[in-house]
């Protein structure tokens, strides 16, 4: 009965259904054959349950992974997990479901994420609500058989659940309203292509026996119209029918839960089209601050970028840049003021931010000097606090540069060579309080700095920045003792690709 399924053909197929014959890579990830692998040998019982058209885009990390479990081995399959360095996220408020858990694991080959969405009940509905739970887990679970990397459920099965999903999902009143009502392309392909895989005695047989709500007579009626490309005024009320069979088996009353759609279905709207918000995910473990660090030149923004990238999207990621934070009131009125002032002559032999010892020579730099260094503190202080609570909320956080001891020419305590005797009290005060304001700045969670030779940074630079500024700041860097701080020191020497895959594999391992 069952047909074979594909799940990773070894190099590249076509992929099936109408408008789609281009070739699609289909390698299998190395981390998705080892969950497979480990699944085998530990004996758990599970399969993709759904999508089977298209299994080898989720072996090669395309799509996620939709794994259907025997609650009875979900502590192991768990297990399974947490050994192939699976971490668990979970949606934001609103979109968690009962019975269904998401984990997400790196390939360090490709550097790709894999969703593993698993559920340990069948549950089925729109994406706003996912209402419905089908309580027939074990016969869907024992009509599997095994694939190259998956265990499949029978065509038979797989359809009979299909068109109950497409009722839930385009036949309510709500998703004719919001336009949501006609099927999609990938979803029409799922139907055709399970639709010509199985015979329609047994599919009949196995709707009354496991579907005994809906009855043979309402889902084939329904199925027949999708199949047919029916019009919409015959593809509601059939899809209704389905939808209605199934309402006994609802966690909410059928109106609570499409007026619950319907909200959602705005809220959400508002945040994406908006709000500019996407639907992603926040790790259990909690939230983390990872700041990246290096002189001039050695690719701080292309890092810094590249991670995000690669995190937001699954997880809630902010990019935040410490040396630059936004300017609070009082930095707009002092600098503003001092701005001016210099440029009026009025502040002469005004020192750089960080002055070289030939060029401070020990003197009092001004109270001027000394005020304009508090205001910048301040708000790296303030950007501080804004970053420890993105974290504390689940955000993971990436730092473009962040104040550490080991940096005192980029954006560290500027003041530390002002000299405390011999200077008025309130020069003294505004030191103390600007040294405070870094001193409150606790340490990343996990600080990545990259470490270039002094000469590539220069040639790196050339044009942009006069080497006389890049050579002292990439040379501390470089020079700098990294060991005792657990920072994960990179060769930002090598090709910027490298540099973000030994990354991406050192957050991972930290977050």
């Amino acid at each position: 009965m069952a047909a074979e399924h594909p799940d990773a053909p070894p190099v590249a197929t076509a992929v099936r259904g109408p408008g789609r014959s281009s070739a699609v890579p289909t390698v299998p990830l190395r981390l998705v054959e080892e969950l497979c692998s480990r699944l085998r040998d530990t004996g758990v019982s599970y399969c993709h349950w759904k999508s089977t058209d298209m299994l080898h885009l989720s072996a090669s990390g395309v799509n996620d992974l939709d794994l259907l479990v025997d609650r009875r081995h979900l502590p192991a399959f768990l297990g399974v997990l947490a050994a192939c360095g699976f971490k668990q996220a979970r949606p934001r408020r609103g979109r968690q479901v009962p019975g269904v858990v998401h984990y997400y694991g790196l390939d360090a080959r490709t550097g790709t994420l894999v969703h593993v969405d698993a559920q340990a009940q069948l549950v089925l509905g729109d994406d706003t609500t996912k209402s419905v739970r089908l309580p027939i887990e074990q016969a869907y679970l024992a009509s599997c058989t095994q694939g190259p990397l998956f265990p499949v459920p029978a065509p038979v099965f797989e359809l009979a659940v299909l068109v109950v999903r497409l009722a839930l999902k385009h036949a309510t009143w709500d998703a004719a309203a919001f336009g949501l009502a006609p099927l999609r392309p990938a979803e029409r392909r799922e139907l055709q292509y399970l639709s010509a895989r199985v015979d329609d005695e047994v599919l009949r047989r196995v709707v009354e026996v496991h579907l005994p709500w809906i009855g043979w007579g309402d889902w084939s009626r329904y199925h027949r119209a999708l199949l047919d490309g029916a019009p919409l005024r015959a593809c509601l009320p059939a899809g209704r029918a389905v939808v209605r069979g199934v309402g006994d088996l609802m966690r909410r009353r059928p109106a609570v839960d499409t007026a619950l759609r319907c909200g959602r279905r705005v809220e959400w709207g508002v945040r994406h089209y908006v709000l500019g918000q996407r639907n992603t995910k926040r790790l259990v473990a909690g939230g983390s601050v990872v700041a990246v660090v290096g002189g001039d030149g050695a690719g701080k923004s292309t890092l810094t970028n590249g991670l995000a990238g690669w995190l937001g999207g699954a997880f809630d990621t902010r990019v935040v840049h410490m040396g630059k934070p936004p300017r609070g009131p009082a930095n707009l009125v002092v600098k503003g003021a001092l701005t001016a002032a210099r440029r009026a002559g009025l502040l002469p032999g005004w020192l750089p931010n960080y002055p070289t010892p030939a060029e401070h020579r020990g003197r009092f730099p001004g109270h001027a000097w000394l005020l304009w260094q508090l205001v910048t503190a301040t708000d790296r202080r303030r950007q501080h606090r804004r970053v420890r609570s993105l974290a504390g909320r689940g955000v993971l956080v990436v730092c473009d540069r962040f104040p550490v001891d080991q940096v005192t020419r980029m954006d560290g305590p500027r003041t530390r060579w002002v000299p405390t005797e011999g200077v008025p009290a309130l020069a003294r005060r505004l030191v103390r309080a600007e040294q405070r304001a870094y001193a409150a700045i606790a340490p990343p969670d996990l600080l990545v700095v990259l470490r270039v030779d002094p000469d590539t940074a220069v040639a790196r630079k050339l044009g942009v920045d006069p080497a006389e500024f890049v050579r002292p700041r990439s040379a501390e860097v470089f020079a700098a003792d990294w060991h005792a701080t657990g920072a994960v020191v990179l060769d930002a020497a090598r090709p910027a690709d490298d540099v973000l895959a030994q990354a991406r594999s050192a957050v991972w391992a930290n977050l």
